[in-house]
């Protein structure tokens, strides 16, 4: 009897077992269709999303939108921030939306719930007028920001132009670059992880899935961060085959340190990866001492480290003789009436205290995974999935570093070094956030205040979403480790894409009702 109920309980766990590796099996079989399959839903969605969306979102998109046509027309920074061009604001007084900041009721009183092209000869003459007069005297607030996105957007703006494309119609072509450039990141990463960790086969599917239905909304609009992801993907991809090479393909390395260049000109937050390069330096220079030429090596090395330096020194020493600044940003900070604190003013900032230091790292995370994109005049968000957000976060990647740190031999040495180097780009991404918000006093500002002085816009960290989506699903499969022949890691994690999904939709329904987005304009 007992035989039998041992025979039982071995023939029940060989099935299980044996379910959990034929889906291992079928992942490794067809991890690429299933990565197309990403990359194509990725792109279609933030393609839908960014058409759904009306214009001139809160997060400054005018200005992105402003600062992308000055770049196809020629534009060079200047001294002070210029005043909207009054081309772009016919376009927004227009066809730009006051939903982000006003409830239904709100509009439908003021008669502002259609675009003002749509209104009657009276009523828009009058809207007209004052909201044109609004958009003039606006100043752009990007105009001195850093340049990569600006320029590679005004490309797209002229082929646009060049197609036939005007006014709301330029716009949306404009902001639909992100959906193209999204696909990439997608794919991007995909191949890193699947040459990093080839073995992975939960991993190399995984990550590019998480990717796909990643809810932050800044790729739903006109951004220079939409670019950061890809750049730093690009960055990690190109270094890390040039670690592996640890001599000779020296176009990697030279590769590796102008992407680092132009993340850097691209979000001044993605200096953090120039921790990554000199790490990958510092490697190829050990391991040069070793080679009969070395000397070729240390020159690809310095000349490496030279291009990632070199356009944002030229970047600088431009703002430094046309605005006396280094980063150019206090002609924004002005506008806006901040001031820098004193010295010892610094440390009593909200930060170092148990409540600002959660509410920080709260929103900060939060913002990171949604985006901060308001709606009838509230966050569009939902409590329960920023409050799953924020502690698998947590959860996960601790379980990622205990596993890193403490267990021996956990994976192949480039898998390690990713493994420290993504720790770390999380964490400096997190403490370059608050290192920026200690400076300022932020007077009469809404967003940060000096009732919440944080900078807490998850979007301006979002280039090392790849290394934060690696750990984050490090840690999840770990969690399964145990029960891996009885649950697949794939089995919760298809649940939780849903999740996402199904929130994401409920969350951002309201929008597709907009009388202000791309199906609606291209009805009027």
């Amino acid at each position: 009897m007992a035989t039998s109920v041992a025979l039982e309980t071995r023939t029940s766990d060989d099935c299980a077992l044996t379910l959990s590796e034929r889906i291992d099996a079928f992942l490794r079989a067809n991890r690429e269709w299933i990565v197309v399959c990403c990359c194509c839903y990725a792109t279609f969605r933030i393609l839908i999303f960014a058409a759904a969306f009306p214009l001139c979102n809160q997060v400054d998109e005018q200005d992105h939108y402003e600062m992308i046509y000055r770049y196809s027309h020629g534009y060079a920074p200047e001294s002070t921030l210029p005043k909207a061009d009054p081309e772009l604001a016919r376009v927004f007084t227009l066809f730009g939306s006051p939903e982000f900041f006003h409830s239904k009721e709100e509009l439908q009183a003021f008669h502002r719930n259609v675009p003002i092209a749509a209104l009657p000869p009276a009523l828009k003459e009058y809207h007209y007028k004052k909201v044109l007069a609004f958009w003039e005297n606006k100043s752009d607030l990007e105009a001195q920001s850093p340049p990569v996105y600006y320029a590679v957007g005004s490309v797209w703006y002229r082929v646009g132009a060049a197609l036939g494309a005007k006014d709301w119609v330029l716009a949306y072509w404009t902001r639909f670059l992100s959906a193209i450039v999204y696909g990439m990141f997608v794919f991007i990463s995909f191949l890193f992880v699947e040459e990093l960790y080839p073995a992975g086969d939960f991993l190399c599917v995984a990550v590019p899935m998480l990717l796909a239905v990643f809810p932050q909304d800044v790729f739903f609009g006109m951004n220079r961060d939409v670019l950061s992801p890809l750049l730093g993907a690009l960055a990690m991809l190109v270094l890390f085959r040039a670690a592996r090479e640890q001599s000779g393909g020296y176009g990697n390395l030279i590769g590796g340190g102008v992407l680092v260049g132009l993340g850097f000109l691209t979000e001044v937050s993605n200096i953090l990866f120039f921790g990554l390069l000199a790490v990958v330096l510092y490697s190829r220079y050990r391991s040069a001492r070793t080679h009969s030429d070395w000397k070729r090596e240390l020159e690809a090395i310095m000349a490496s480290g030279a291009l990632a330096m070199l356009f944002p020194i030229l970047w600088m020493a431009h703002n430094v003789m046309v605005t006396g600044d280094l980063t150019a940003a206090r002609a924004k900070t002005g506008y806006l009436g901040w001031t820098v604190k004193s010295w010892p003013e610094i440390w009593h900032h909200a930060i170092f205290s148990a409540n600002g230091f959660h509410y920080f790292f709260s929103v900060l995370t939060e913002t990171f995974w949604r985006g901060e994109i308001w709606w009838r005049g509230v966050p569009m968000r939902w409590s329960v999935a920023d409050g799953w957000y924020r502690i698998s976060s947590i959860l996960f990647v601790m379980i990622f570093a205990a596993k890193l740190f403490w267990t021996e031999r956990s994976g192949e040495k480039l898998q390690r070094v990713n493994g420290y180097l993504s720790l770390y780009l999380i964490l400096a991404a997190y403490l370059f956030m608050a290192a920026i918000s200690l400076p300022y006093d932020f007077h009469d500002c809404v967003n940060p205040s000096r009732a919440h002085p944080f900078f807490v816009s998850g979007r301006i960290i979002i280039g090392v979403l790849l290394p934060f989506a690696i750990m984050y699903l490090s840690g999840f499969e770990t969690l399964f480790e145990p029960i891996r022949r009885y649950v697949h890691p794939l089995i919760p994690f298809a649940v939780f894409a849903i999740f996402v999904t199904v929130t994401e939709l409920i969350v951002r329904g309201d929008i597709f009702h907009s009388a202000f987005n791309f199906f609606s304009l291209l009805r009027m």
